[in-house]
Parts: C-alpha cells; sequence; structure tokens
C-alpha cells in the first residue's frame, strides 16, 4: 500500500518485502455475547477504511515529492467517513459489540500515527516517517481492518 515508503529502510537501503513485510496481527474471534450486526453495514465502514488508506497514501506521496507541503485534504479521526460511521454506530447496535471500544481506540491512533508520519514527510524526514509506517502505523492499520472483520463475523 505504501509503495513509496515500503522501498527504503530507515538506513535507505532496500527492503525485500516479501521477506521483511510484517506479519498482520490478529483480533481475537468476536465474543459469543456479540451482538447480530448488519454485514453490509459493517462491510460499508471496512470500505471507508480501505478508502481513507488509499488517501493517505496520495498525500503522503504529494507530501514526500513536494518541496513545499500542500495543505492536508486528509480527513483526520473524527471527520473520516469511518469515524461519523463509529460515531453513528454507538447508540446503536455496532455500539454495544465488546470490540466497538477498541476499535474506536485503534481509530483514534491510527489517525495520530498518520499525522505523525505526515509531519515527518513535510519535514524531509522520510527515513523516520517510513519507520512509523512500516512498523506502528502498519499494525494499527491492520488492527483497525481485523477488528472490523471480526465484528462483521459475529
Amino acid at each position: 500500500m505504501f509503495q513509496f515508503l515500503r522501498g527504503f529502510r530507515a538506513d535507505r537501503r532496500p527492503v525485500d518485502t516479501a521477506r521483511e513485510a510484517p506479519a498482520p496481527p490478529f483480533a481475537a474471534e468476536p465474543p459469543q455475547d456479540a451482538p447480530r450486526l448488519d454485514r453490509m453495514d459493517l462491510q460499508a465502514a471496512l470500505i471507508h477504511h480501505l478508502e481513507w488508506c488509499v488517501q493517505f497514501n496520495d498525500q503522503l506521496g504529494i507530501v514526500s515529492l513536494s518541496e513545499t507541503p500542500p495543505p492536508r485534504q486528509l480527513p483526520g479521526a473524527e471527520a473520516s467517513e469511518l469515524g461519523q460511521w463509529l460515531q453513528r454506530s454507538a447508540a446503536r447496535a455496532p455500539g454495544a459489540h465488546p470490540l466497538f471500544a477498541e476499535l474506536v481506540r485503534e481509530h483514534r491512533l491510527l489517525h495520530q500515527l498518520a499525522d505523525r508520519a505526515l509531519q515527518l514527510a513535510e519535514r524531509g524526514r522520510m527515513d523516520q516517517a517510513s519507520t512509523l509506517l512500516n512498523t506502528d502505523f502498519e499494525r494499527s492499520r491492520a488492527r483497525v481492518q481485523a477488528l472490523l472483520r471480526n465484528m462483521q463475523k459475529g
């Protein structure tokens, strides 16, 4: 997903992504007492998450190629489509799901890490941005996705 930065380590040596890509974390299976959720509603939330990831990748590419960083056009945690879905869902069935609070926390963390990576890229610290993206950010991105999928299974 992050083709531009994945190709380099912090020390600027090429990365063999087939060997060194971090394994995605897997969330636990949904608890037995999880409420029955609308699979299509959760599928839409998952799509919102993936679309935001593409937007983030595009923004990062623009920032890394520009001498003067352009204004950010990437929505924050609450303004993103998934953030809005989370707000609407808090009082509906998804909000009662045992994994919902964890999803909200992980979603906020993902946006904090994305902001940090963009700040580093804007300051020309692509080595540090790359390290952040390939570690904490990638784990958080995969965790949000896994939580949504596990909620969808329940």
